[in-house]
């Protein structure tokens, strides 16, 4: 049986190679791969500068992008990362989570998804972060097992990360944050329960305030598409991938019945099916 923490942050979104890859250095021409043995580890889906979506999956004790046509390219500088999350600006990607073994929260940063490197750490506890989103990180001081304590949030400002407290996001039985979005006057959060997902918003990233929730579905991601948040996921009973916008109707994609959502790639949500990556533009 799965726990809650790699049902909301695996298996709702899935996914590592099980299929050996080529041993190629970072950089190197991609190479194909057969992914039909997914089912694993990934921090999600982004959009690549110059648009491209692709997914940042582990396989080998090592972390690659994986396109929509099957290439893969092997990363550099997330050697002991242990990811869950992954967003893109347009020139700044951003992958979250922790350092393996004791884990201690950080955030690396790219700007080719390629070749990463550390831009925060918090020292001195136990933590990790497992949700990022335009210039938020949401995650928690863990104890054993990594059930969450407390939140702990950093925000990226001129200077860099910088951690910010936490008020008002109230999620009981060990819920960690899954998706963070930035919306028209602040940022909304989702926590996936037994029974759906949990909703905040905040306008400074500090001060939450819970919002109506979705019953029924995990949601892995969220994007603000023409004024509307947008959200993708998986129905909670049978795993039927589904979208919609706040406060309006949730629609079956155009995706295979077994589609796994990773998450959001600009406006595109991100799925995992037969073994492979597709993405389909957010209905407007």
């Amino acid at each position: 049986m799965l726990d809650r923490r790699t049902f909301v942050l695996g298996a709702a979104a899935t996914a590592a190679l099980t299929s050996a890859l080529p041993t190629h250095a970072a950089g190197a021409a991609p190479a194909s791969a057969d992914t039909s043995d997914i089912f694993g580890k990934n921090a999600g889906v982004f959009l690549a500068p110059g648009g491209t979506p692709l997914l940042l999956a582990h396989q080998d004790g090592q972390w690659v992008l994986i396109a929509e046509d099957g290439s893969v390219r092997i990363t550099e500088g997330l050697a002991g990362a242990d990811l869950v999350d992954v967003t893109g600006n347009g020139t700044t990607l951003t992958a979250v989570g922790a350092l393996n073994g004791d884990p201690i929260a950080t955030i690396w940063e790219s700007t080719d998804g390629v070749t990463w490197r550390e831009a925060r750490r918090l020292h001195g506890v136990r933590s990790e972060f497992t949700a990022v989103g335009d210039g938020l990180a949401l995650g928690s001081v863990v104890k054993h097992e990594r059930a969450p304590v407390v939140r702990i949030a950093a925000r990226r400002t001129g200077s860099g990360w910088n951690t910010v407290p936490v008020r008002g996001l109230e999620w009981t039985d060990g819920l960690s944050a899954t998706a963070v979005a930035a919306t028209g006057d602040g940022w909304i959060a989702a926590a996936v329960d037994i029974s759906g997902t949990v909703l905040h918003t905040s306008r400074d990233g500090v001060t939450w305030t819970v919002r109506p929730r979705l019953d029924g579905v995990a949601v892995r991601g969220l994007t603000l598409v023409d004024g509307r948040v947008h959200w993708v996921g998986n129905e909670m009973v049978d795993a039927t991938p589904l979208t919609g916008v706040l406060d309006a109707d949730r629609t079956r994609p155009a995706v295979p019945q077994d589609a796994k959502a990773l998450g959001v790639a600009g406006t595109r949500s991100g799925w995992l099916t037969g073994g492979r990556l597709i993405t389909v533009e957010a209905a407007r």
